[in-house]
């Protein structure tokens, strides 16, 4: 169980710098587009820049369920992700450490 959480809790510090840049990436299209913070919807962001990734995602998971995530402003819902990511990255590294 040790090895797991570790690995897990380097796993959410390791990808902080790729979901940075997933940030400024969707934050570079809202600045450079008639897109607002609250109108470019994750959907939107995926339909334009990434619809191979929408149709895959699409063809495994229950498709009401991420029509409601996907709803959400795509800029709050990354940086969302990204601070719960970190935090929870950071909160367990210790933990896990401390484990026998």
């Amino acid at each position: 169980m040790k090895k797991f959480c570790l690995f897990f809790a380097y796993f959410l510090l390791w990808t902080t710098p790729i979901q940075l840049a997933f940030l400024f990436w969707i934050l570079w299209v809202v600045l450079s587009s008639d897109y607002t913070i609250l109108s470019l919807s994750m959907a939107n962001f995926l339909e334009i820049h990434l619809s191979w990734l929408k149709d895959w995602v699409y063809s495994w998971f229950w498709n009401d369920w991420l029509d409601f995530w996907w709803a959400f402003p795509a800029l709050i819902l990354g940086f969302l992700k990204f601070a719960i990511n970190t935090w929870l990255g950071f909160w367990l590294l210790p933990i896990a450490k401390k484990m026998q």
